[in-house]
């Protein structure tokens, strides 16, 4: 089907402008709609900022493939077409001048032709003026502190004031969106977000135009495009940990850094190093950036500081201060070194070392002077070191560092802490502490001693790296006098003097009897705490077994005697007696005998009544013999019970009663007979 539209006459020409004159004659458009073509979307034209001389540029998608498509971009006002142009690609470039008027509404669309087959895009209505687009913002820094993000974002071309749709998330989680505004005189946008304080977010943005015109509110806005999505990360709390090692040689140091990296939630998006070596003696303040974590360089025998820091997408950690100390110093050297003709290749580092170890902040350096130069200009009786560096291959190397004194005097104080050990009646040893370097004012040569005693006066000499000495050759029981000076170049100084006994020979005890005396003496103090320790504790442990109370009166009866009458409460009663070997009791028939021999012992009972004549005491009772340890188990298993005629008693026997636990020992005068 074949649609004729209109013809008409191009009327509109451009006098002036920066595009060439495209149609000048009548024109007549055809529209030829086939079956089965796919028109492309409606084209979307803008400038670039709002700016009143933006050219324009249209663009459009088309989702077919086919080659050897030609593209028809139109732009219609009023009755006449103002545009229309061909091009195989998917977008046109305008020309300001190519449009005319751009304060009123256009339709523009796109006709797309393959062979004959034709057909049109949507056509939309636009003013032209209204048309910006900025492009995608970026942001320029973002720094991140208790859960507080804020962005610095790059201005559009214009510097106008600018719509902005930021949205944020967690990494995995939903998107949150918010619209902000800008102000239009500043140089750069800022904003400011409030975010967890230990989780890790990716950030984007896009932002429109404010209108124009009044007309403009009703246009549809064009956004620009999202930004790049940002990473977020925490920010660095903590400075690097660093490790460094060196290798020395002859007349430079190797130095290998190293260190470690930060957490993970700190390094999402990258973590760049930033080293500054600007305190290194005769060297140009140097700053490296590094990703690596690692680091060689090459540096003199002097003191030398690296600091370290990381910074991520948020910021910077603190400074990782790193000090590579000197080469230990020297306490002297035989003669100057290192005076070179080549000055504007050498390197004087000098400065005061009052302790002589630990270097001063404030150092000296000249490119210019040499060792002679500043000895007339430091400090006299003090003592300064320096270093003589000479440029090689791009780098310094030591070739020289020494001690040196501008004016050498004698030392202002002996030495401190003079004290005598192992002092015997023949031998004694002398220590001290060596006179302070600030102390010296000069380079100490040796140790003078003085020994005076019994009318004599010895004198040694010591090399300065000792600090005691054995006296030998003492009397018993006399007082010495030792005095200690230091000497210099320029002399003695002043001594420090200790007095001490020696010990007479009979009460002069050796060191080796000493501690043996007070060894023994520590073992018996020992010995008699723990045998009062041990017996409380025993006595607490284990109690004493109670002792009996036996009575000591003794109850003696005639036979004729009588006897008052008592009523007493007879328990069971075992009676022992000692009886003579081979000596067989009266009365006792041979069967009692041998049951007697066997168990050693005779039980008697007796029930619990009142008798009418009396009880006679049981204390006139007589055991037989003593009694056998195993009695009561030999009783438990009798098979027969034990019957006893008479037993007649001895005079002054003693017998054995166990009753309730105990043993009673009576005498008895006489007992006729006792049955049980």
């Amino acid at each position: 089907m074949i649609e004729i539209e209109w013809c008409g006459q191009l009327s509109h020409v451009i006098a002036q402008g920066r595009c060439a004159l495209q149609q000048c004659a009548a024109v007549c458009l055809i529209m030829i709609t086939a079956t089965g073509c796919i028109p492309t979307t409606s084209p979307q034209c803008y400038k670039n900022s709002t700016g009143p001389s933006e050219d324009f540029t249209c663009r459009w998608e088309d989702r077919n493939i086919e080659q050897n498509t030609m593209y028809t971009l139109y732009i219609f006002e009023g009755k006449t077409f103002v545009l229309q142009e061909k091009t195989n690609q998917k977008e046109k470039y305008l020309c300001l001048e190519q449009l005319g008027t751009i304060y009123k509404n256009m339709e523009i669309w796109v006709q797309r032709q393959v062979g004959n087959l034709t057909c049109n895009s949507t056509k939309n209505s636009v003013i032209f003026e209204c048309l910006a687009k900025y492009s995608k913002p970026q942001i320029t820094g973002m720094t991140r502190s208790d859960g507080i993000l804020n962005l610095t974002l790059s201005k559009p071309k214009d510097n106008k004031s600018v719509i902005y749709v930021i949205r944020w998330r967690e990494i995995g989680a939903e998107w949150q969106n918010e619209t902000f505004e800008t102000e239009e005189s500043t140089f750069q946008d800022f904003y400011t977000l409030r975010l967890q304080k230990q989780a890790v977010y990716q950030v984007q943005l896009m932002r429109q135009s404010k209108p124009l015109l009044p007309a403009c509110e009703s246009q549809q806005a064009l956004w620009s495009d999202w930004s790049i999505m940002v990473d977020v990360p925490i920010e660095i709390r903590l400075p690097p940990k660093v490790h460094w090692k060196e290798t020395q040689n002859t007349q430079s140091r190797d130095v290998h850094l190293m260190w470690d990296a930060p957490p993970a939630e700190e390094s999402v998006g990258g973590v760049t190093y930033i080293l500054n070596m600007s305190h290194w003696p005769c060297h140009k303040p140097k700053t490296l950036k590094a990703v690596n974590r690692t680091f060689n360089t090459s540096i003199t025998f002097s003191e030398a500081w690296v600091s370290i820091i990381a910074r991520n997408q948020v910021g910077s950690s603190p400074p990782q201060l790193i000090t590579i100390p000197a080469v230990k110093h020297l306490n002297h050297c035989p003669k100057h070194q290192g005076n070179s003709n080549k000055i504007e290749k050498t390197c004087l580092e000098w400065y005061k070392l009052e302790d002589g170890e630990t270097r001063p902040q404030a150092v000296n350096t000249s490119r210019k002077k040499m060792v002679n130069d500043i000895e007339n200009e430091v400090e006299n009786f003090v003592r300064h070191y320096y270093f003589l560096h000479i440029r090689k291959s791009g780098t310094y190397q030591t070739v020289a560092m020494c001690p040196f004194y501008s004016q050498e005097g004698v030392p202002s104080k002996g030495p401190d802490n003079v004290l005598f050990f192992n002092v015997t009646h023949e031998s004694a040893v002398v220590s001290w502490l060596s006179i302070p370097v600030e102390n010296q004012r000069g380079f100490l040569q040796q140790y003078l001693i003085w020994i005076s005693g019994q009318e004599n006066t010895t004198h040694h000499r010591l090399p300065t790296n000792e600090t005691s000495f054995l006296i030998k050759n003492l009397h018993p029981g006399a007082s010495y006098t030792v005095s200690i000076a230091g000497r210099t170049n320029a002399g003695e100084g002043p001594n420090s003097t200790a007095n001490f006994e020696t010990p007479s020979i009979r009460t002069a005890l050796s060191q080796q009897d000493q501690t043996i005396l007070s060894v023994c003496v520590l073992g018996l103090l020992c010995t008699l705490i723990c045998s009062v320790v041990f017996r409380r504790f025993r006595s607490k442990l284990l109690p004493a077994v109670p002792s009996p109370v036996i009575p000591a009166t003794k109850s003696i009866f005639r036979h004729d005697e009588s006897l008052s009458q008592q009523t007493e409460e007879v328990h069971e009663v075992v009676l022992l007696q000692l009886q003579e070997h081979n000596k067989q009791p009266q009365n006792t028939t041979p069967e009692q005998s041998t049951l007697l021999q066997d168990f050693g012992l005779v039980i008697f009972e007796e029930e619990d009544e009142e008798d009418e004549e009396g009880v006679t005491d049981l204390s006139s009772m007589k055991s037989c013999c003593y009694p056998n340890p195993s009695y009561r188990g030999q009783m438990l298993h009798m098979s027969d019970p034990i019957h006893t005629t008479e037993i007649i008693f001895k005079e002054n026997d003693t017998e054995s009663t166990y009753r309730n636990g105990m043993f009673f020992d009576t005498r008895v005068v006489e007992c006729d007979e006792t049955s049980f």
